[in-house]
């Protein structure tokens, strides 16, 4: 396949993220362009009652484009404007909280959808920060599986290899996509890009990091969001079977996945059995009762330099 010079646009939602938004930007404008030029980053303040906004102004480059929202909308609701705004031949969705992992991430992401003109999205490689605290390091033992089948399975190109820190997308798909008001937007274009008949890549190189919980009470925000059943609950009626077939791992390769992890962290590994099970009978409720201040975990929120 021919290679291609893309322009790129890059779209970013912040809540109250004055700590890192600087941070990102840099790690974006310091990224080397190879077969992309960078056209614009978009920056959606969603209803930030710190200086965040400001903060962006600060950053000297003409590329830089900031939106003030008065009002918290959502992420989704976000992406949604950046869907309709950006004029990119690729958008990349980057999370407003995150640490670029080398100066290559952008150029990883692109270089997938030269390999076949059918790829319309892509997904980075987002890891999280190593854990300090003994509660980090409960709730890690759950991203070693995570991580294990996004590794090993369909050559990692799966639903466990879709972050939504970290996403780029081809402008026509972009622009056909409607995203209704879910919980989040990264699996729904991951069942719809499947589901339009397109492919999705998984680009292991595109590292990006992000701060694990630093408390239950947010953990289990993340895992009304994240979490498979989450994602079955909400999105049934979206994509019906396909969720199921995505999500579906070879019951071998589970159990050897969570036997891997409890060897080598017995005492985390069971407490994050017990988390997840009290969690398990909810799933319905919070699914339906869907409201969007349960969804912000303000210990997740990296400062860079304490890592």
């Amino acid at each position: 396949m021919k290679q291609k010079n893309y322009k790129v646009s890059v779209a970013i939602s912040a809540l109250n993220e004055e700590q890192t938004i600087a941070e990102v930007l840099r790690d974006v404008l310091a990224q080397k362009e190879r077969g992309w030029n960078l056209k614009e980053i978009i920056v959606y303040c969603d209803g930030c009652s710190d200086s965040t906004y400001e903060r962006v102004l600060k950053i000297n480059d003409k590329r830089i484009k900031a939106v003030e929202g008065k009002r918290r909308i959502g992420k989704v609701a976000r992406v949604r404007e950046a869907f309709e705004k950006f004029s990119g031949d690729i958008l990349i969705i980057f999370d407003a909280d995150i640490k670029l992992g080398n100066e290559n991430v952008i150029s990883s992401l692109v270089s997938e959808f030269n390999k076949d003109p059918d790829i319309m999205f892509v997904s980075g490689n987002s890891r999280v920060f190593p854990p300090k605290t003994f509660f980090e390091k409960v709730i890690y033992t759950s991203y070693l599986v995570y991580y294990d089948a996004r590794e090993n399975l369909k050559n990692s190109h799966n639903v466990f290899g879709c972050s939504g820190a970290c996403l780029a997308l081809k402008h026509d798909f972009a622009k056909k996509v409607k995203i209704p008001d879910v919980i989040n937007e990264d699996t729904y274009l991951y069942f719809t890009c499947l589901s339009l008949g397109f492919k999705f890549r998984h680009a292991k190189e595109a590292h990006v990091y992000y701060q694990l919980a630093g408390n239950l009470k947010d953990f289990v925000k993340q895992i009304y969001r994240t979490h498979p059943e989450a994602i079955s609950q909400g999105y049934q009626k979206y994509f019906g079977d396909l969720i199921k077939e995505e999500y579906k791992r070879p019951k071998l390769f589970y159990y050897k996945s969570i036997l891997k992890v409890f060897l080598k962290n017995p005492l985390e590994s069971f407490l994050m059995v017990l988390i997840k099970v009290a969690c398990l009978p909810f799933f319905p409720f919070v699914s339906k009762k869907y409201r969007l201040d349960w969804y912000t975990a303000e210990s997740s929120k990296a400062i860079f330099g304490n890592q």
